[in-house]
């Protein structure tokens, strides 16, 4: 059952909007999507007119417009997600300098105050504060974990400032407050595509987990798994989990071992951890002998985490929100942009950019910088992003109602 990149699954045919899938097979040279109709498509990505913004509130506060505009960065610049964190500021960076030089803003400019999260939920937690309290900022872009946007979401509504996390993509989190705001597409409908299009493919009856229980989006993503796999009737003949709070990998000779030797033989290794969790699960599976023919299943995996695993990473399969060959306007410029000054961008780079439009379209929306009335715009923003069409999906219980 070895996976191929002729792995493609007519997604429509399963209620799915054909124009929101894409996809990735590994290759040991990045990811590659060789026949994958991206029309028609199939494979594994949700992403083209998908952007989410999760709504979470509306207070206000009043603050005086000025010519520059403070909006806050909370990215993870130092520590094990540094390179997510690199990603994300390079894509917010080129945007604002796009946003600057146009008329968008009616003369007005943004400016960017950027803090360095460390990668955790306290860095998170001080940046936010940093920069709403003494900085004064009418909006923070970040942070990059959904672990750390569960600790900011009460700062941003005690304080009444928007916050609008790129990437974060856990469930649950939607409901925890008025004021904040995610443009990632969150696990639910994600895991729902991996799942279904991976079983129909590869025909897996028995497969394994392992997941870094002590991360938000880590834990979100593998309920979802178990959901999911119970519906469509398969097995877990390993479930496997370590705790690093940081994303930071240890030794797994024991997990992995139980994995390799479990019986049945699992068809497949469902992977739910960050970027150096993933990378290192993969790498040190393969070094214990887990056999190739065994794909791993990661959720939002990357180019760097293909890089980084080498070899290890060949025949994953991932399900994300964004590829580089998506053909609009906006992406055929972004990729050209962020190549010319930043070398090769992942999805955390395109979802930072979009982000960042977003709430620039937001505020001159609203030609308001008070935080209400950028709430408010947000709530009805029609966008055209590098995404494509982006505009809100409201949280009703635990589904999204699309406000179009």
């Amino acid at each position: 059952m070895k996976p191929s990149s002729n792995l493609v699954i007519q997604a429509c045919q399963h209620g799915f909007d054909p124009g929101r899938l894409n996809g990735y097979l590994s290759r040991k040279d990045g990811w590659s999507s060789e026949d994958f109709n991206i029309k028609k498509v199939t494979a594994f990505m949700l992403a083209a007119g998908a952007v989410v913004l999760l709504l979470l509130g509306s207070f206000s506060c009043g603050q005086n417009e000025t010519e520059e505009i403070g909006v806050g960065v909370v990215v993870p610049l130092t520590g094990p997600l540094s390179s997510n964190g690199l990603q994300m500021k390079n894509g917010m960076e080129l945007a604002l300098g796009e946003i600057n030089e146009s008329p968008l803003l009616g003369g007005k400019e943004i400016r960017f105050i950027v803090e360095d999260s460390e990668g955790t939920p306290d860095g998170a937690e001080r940046a936010y504060r940093k920069l709403i309290e003494q900085d004064g900022v009418v909006a923070v872009l970040g942070p990059f974990t959904s672990s750390a946007t569960e600790r900011i979401i009460p700062v941003a509504q005690q304080n009444k400032v928007v916050a609008f996390s790129p990437t974060s993509a856990a469930r649950g989190l939607s409901a925890r407050s008025e004021f904040a705001f995610r443009a990632s597409l969150t696990v639910d409908p994600l895991v729902q595509a991996d799942v279904m299009v991976t079983r129909e493919q590869l025909r897996y009856d028995n497969v394994a987990t392992i997941v870094n229980e002590a991360d938000a989006f880590s834990s979100s993503n593998h309920e979802k798994v178990k959901e999911e796999l119970e519906k469509h009737g398969v097995r877990v003949v390993s479930e496997q989990t370590y705790s690093r709070p940081t994303g930071a990998l240890p030794d797994l000779t024991g997990q992995l071992t139980d994995i390799i030797n479990a019986v049945p033989l699992p068809e497949a290794l469902f992977i739910s951890a960050l970027a150096p969790g993933r990378r290192g699960v993969m790498t040190q599976a393969r070094r214990l002998g887990m056999d190739m023919n065994i794909p791993f299943l990661v959720t939002l995996a990357t180019q760097d985490d293909v890089r980084e695993a080498a070899d290890a990473a060949e025949g994953a399969i991932t399900f994300t929100t964004w590829i580089a060959d998506i053909d609009t306007p906006e992406n055929r410029r972004f990729l050209e942009n962020f190549r010319a000054k930043y070398g090769e961008p992942d999805a955390f780079a395109a979802l930072s950019y979009a982000s960042t439009y977003i709430l620039a379209e937001a505020i001159a929306d609203a030609s308001s910088t008070d935080p209400e009335a950028i709430r408010d715009a947000m709530a009805d923003i029609r966008a055209d992003t590098l995404l494509g069409e982006s505009s809100i999906l409201t949280v009703t219980g635990t589904r999204f109602t699309n406000r179009l």
